[in-house]
């Protein structure tokens, strides 16, 4: 379903004489904006199951075009640049937000993405050549972190893990840490399920050990107070991108409690990884962070009862489930489809069905499966009876049990019915976004 007509669809383009001969530049602009409104127009009919996929509220959309994004801002005496007299307010307001929302004295907000974090934070805490734990991309680690640690270190180990229970392995990490006790414990999981253990991480690394919890899944939850605490429970910096679980814009955010390394953060970012820090993505993630306050709790129990709920009827209508009984405790769910189908071919044909979803190492299988997530969905409001709807049209489109044509039909009626977005501040939409937003 395309999105309500205005009477300006494009008030970006210039227009054209009525007759006028199009030079190239203007096709290529009609190319360009055509293909982005067929995009739009397609995501509204389909579902996104996407766990690294969100919707910015329509408050923060607004913001994302507005004269922020056009605009430098330098605190450093040596660069410092005055382009506005509101900008150090939108930094210094986001940045106490994300303090307060996620309990920690110290909040970055200038990072650009999660993987800028991930640069940001391991050139922060390892020392050359220093001991440096990570997850292997099989057990569910995001490929930057050996990647950049590479870049100080030749000390590159792996974090025990236990791919029966999906989660790590606190006696593997003993022998390892007592064989090799770490300089940095790098929790970078882009597949995860339950919470980490760490407080016991923190009891067998020490107390002289660095231990990042990236956050990037799970940063949404964090902020509405389910899942796990890192920072209370031992782990020194809180870090990763805001626009998976937690519904803000592509960007990165690091917290830390401790002001050592809260200024060699600082003296990391610039000059080397960030000068111009995006503003407008500053303003959203400020909105999105306040929106989050009000109503970020319940949003994010919503999204795990809707992981568990699909997961849990992705299972009874016979679909390899991983997690056990329990699941998931987070907004990922993981499927087997291979007595179905091979991973890529079980993506593309729910995709087909306008279903959206993606390809993943496994870790409890140790090959490629499919990961699926609810953020969006729970963004959308849907709920515990439209998982069981969506399980079902799953299940039919890998099991073949009805042409895709008519699973496509029954998605497409789906999405058209959730196009609200909720859990945050109703406000007029921006150009291409759901028309409304209710608080929940």
């Amino acid at each position: 379903m395309s999105e309500p007509a205005t009477t300006n669809p494009r008030p970006w383009a210039s227009p054209q004489p009525v007759g006028a001969a199009q030079p190239a530049r203007s096709r290529a602009l009609d190319r360009i904006l055509a293909a982005v409104e067929h995009q739009s127009a397609y995501r509204a009919e389909c579902v996104g199951l996407v766990p690294t996929e969100n919707l910015l509220s329509p408050a923060a959309r607004g913001v994302m075009g507005s004269d922020l994004g056009h605009r430098y801002l330098f605190q450093n005496p040596q660069w410092r640049y005055v382009g506005g007299k509101h900008l150090a307010e939108v930094e210094s307001l986001a940045q106490e937000l994300a303090r307060d929302l996620f309990g920690a004295r110290h909040a970055n907000v200038r990072p650009l993405s999660g993987e800028n974090c991930t640069n940001i934070v391991i050139h922060s805490v390892l020392r050359r050549g220093g001991t440096f734990y990570h997850l292997a991309m099989e057990d569910g680690g995001h490929f930057a972190a050996r990647s950049v640690a590479a870049r100080l270190t030749d000390d590159l180990r792996l974090i025990p893990y236990d791919a029966a229970s999906a989660g790590i392995d606190l006696a593997g990490c003993a022998r390892a840490f007592q064989a090799a006790p770490p300089d940095v414990v790098y929790l970078d999981a882009s597949m995860i399920l339950f919470a980490h253990p760490v407080r016991e991480l923190r009891r067998l690394a020490g107390p002289d050990a660095v231990i990042v919890y990236d956050a990037s899944q799970v940063l949404g939850l964090l902020a509405g107070g389910i899942f796990q605490d890192p920072l209370r429970e031992g782990a020194d910096v809180l870090s990763g991108s805001t626009h998976k679980s937690l519904p803000g814009p592509q960007k990165g955010l690091i917290l830390t409690d401790r002001d050592d390394i809260a200024a060699r953060i600082e003296a990391t970012i610039f000059p080397g990884h960030v000068s111009n820090f995006h503003l407008h993505h500053v303003a959203a993630l400020a909105i999105t962070l306040a929106e989050a306050q009000e109503y970020g709790a319940a949003y994010a129990r919503q999204t795990v009862a809707n992981a568990r709920a699909l997961g849990r009827e992705l299972a009874r209508l016979g679909l390899a489930v991983q997690g056990g009984e329990r699941v998931t405790d987070s907004h990922q769910v993981w499927l087997d489809a291979s007595p179905l189908a091979t991973p890529d071919e079980a993506v593309e044909a729910l995709h087909d069905a306008n279903l959206i979803a993606n390809v993943n190492l496994i870790p409890s299988l140790r090959r490629k499966g499919l990961r699926l997530g609810t953020p969006e969905v729970t963004r959308l409001g849907m709920r515990e009876p439209e998982m069981a709807r969506l399980a079902a049209l799953v299940h039919a489109t890998l099991a073949g049990e009805e042409p895709r044509v008519q699973v496509r039909e029954r998605v497409m009626d789906l999405a058209r019915r959730f196009r609200t977005v909720h859990y945050c501040h109703p406000a007029a939409a921006a150009p291409g976004a759901p028309a409304t937003a209710e608080a929940a």
